[in-house]
């Protein structure tokens, strides 16, 4: 048996969770074919099949959590077919004393990869072809969702190339009351003692900050009475981050190698807290987004976050970091920049407070910003300058 393990899926955690096989024992699988969605890293990742082949083992259960160099699949090993002696060599022993013909002498596949391959024909011949890889309809944390409501997506059609979220939830409403869904078992609740991937990827991504970052903070409010209560604040706060960024390139940043690089465009990660623990999913290129799209990419993620996790392509790619930490309490924080970026903008809960409007006292509501950034690569006045287009941009 051809064993694979489960490989370092580049996020630093030693382990990861299986979510869903793609395979059965004894099913034909090719090679780059999906074997299994496992979650690390707060992310859910896919593992292709290192080989074409025939699954003969499956190491591990669906939510068993599987070290990195620990079996994962186990492939049934190619045999290459047996060659009966001739009747004429019968009694008669070949060169050297060996009962062979010619052709039994040629050595079989080696199975090495690099210097030289000696194979027969016959090894060759039974090697399986490349098959075309089935295209998925969903996105792994989709897939997820349907299995949680009960939707058998391959009774369904999606309204674009791919399934949605939104589109699994309705198909999910459609379900008659009398026909029981089927749900996963329930989970066991983990140890005490157990932290989730989610928040070991936490625990190390802070202690990268602490090792790596030098964090200065500053502090400021903004009257927000302009439009409070008429717009959404978290888009809002998305805009003048936007515009920050535009005045202020270097906050917008990458900081790798002693080398500080500003970036193209306004990637925002977003802070989402869920119970599974805190994923900072990307929204990418703000400014090339509508107000629409950005609201509902920001809805799917907290649904992601909430119910299965989200994909590992959308948790990279942040330029600069925003947590609105302000909907739940608190007004000030010291916000934690995180490796490679520069910058993260911590909003905090709006109150209502004095200002001077006119030489006269005015009660208004004021939302309170706290901003950190990497003092390896920015300075005081650049980030002074951005907190001060922020709030520039918040006021109008």
């Amino acid at each position: 048996m051809k064993i694979f393990k489960l490989p370092d899926l580049g996020e630093g955690l030693p382990d990861a969770v299986i979510r869903e096989w793609h395979v059965r024992e004894g099913e034909t699988i090719a090679a780059h074919q999906s074997l299994v969605t496992v979650e690390t890293a707060k992310a859910l990742v896919e593992v292709p099949s290192p080989w074409s082949g025939t699954v003969e083992k499956l190491f591990a259960a669906v939510d068993e959590t599987v070290n990195v160099d620990e079996p994962l699949v186990g492939f049934a090993e190619k045999k290459s077919p047996e060659v009966a002696p001739s009747a004429g060599a019968a009694g008669r022993p070949s060169a050297g004393g060996r009962d062979r013909t010619e052709k039994e002498e040629k050595p079989s596949d080696s199975g090495t990869v690099v210097g030289k391959i000696e194979q027969s024909r016959e090894v060759l011949g039974a090697e399986i072809a490349p098959t075309a890889v089935p295209r998925r309809l969903a996105t792994p944390s989709v897939r997820a969702l349907a299995r949680r409501l009960g939707v058998d997506l391959t009774q369904l059609t999606p309204g674009g190339e791919r399934f949605t979220a939104a589109e699994v939830r309705a198909a999910a409403e459609q379900i008659p009351e009398s026909k029981e869904k089927v749900r996963p078992p329930a989970k066991p609740a983990p140890a005490p003692a157990q932290m989730s991937p989610a928040r070991r990827a936490m625990a190390l991504a802070m202690s990268r900050a602490r090792d790596q970052v030098a964090p200065m903070t500053l502090c400021d409010q903004v009257d927000i009475s302009a439009w409070w209560g008429q717009e959404s604040a978290t888009l809002r706060l998305i805009r003048a981050i936007q515009r920050a960024c535009e005045a202020e390139p270097n906050l917008n940043a990458l900081y790798e190698d002693e080398r500080l690089n500003p970036a193209e465009s306004v990637n925002i990660g977003l802070a989402v807290d869920s119970p599974r623990g805190l994923y900072v999913p990307v929204l990418r290129d703000v400014a090339a987004s509508a107000d629409e799209e950005i609201l509902q990419q920001i809805e799917d993620y907290k649904a992601q976050a909430r119910e299965s996790g989200i994909a590992q392509r959308d948790l990279q790619g942040g330029t600069i970091l925003l947590s609105n930490f302000g909907g739940m309490a608190g007004r000030y924080a010291t916000p934690v920049v995180l490796p490679p970026t520069v910058a993260i903008v911590g909003a905090g809960r709006t109150f209502q407070g004095v200002v001077a409007v006119d030489d006269r006292p005015a009660v208004r509501p004021l939302l309170p910003l706290s901003v950190s950034a990497d003092h390896r690569a920015v300075t005081g006045g650049e980030l002074a300058r951005f907190l001060k287009a922020l709030l520039r941009a918040l006021a109008g």
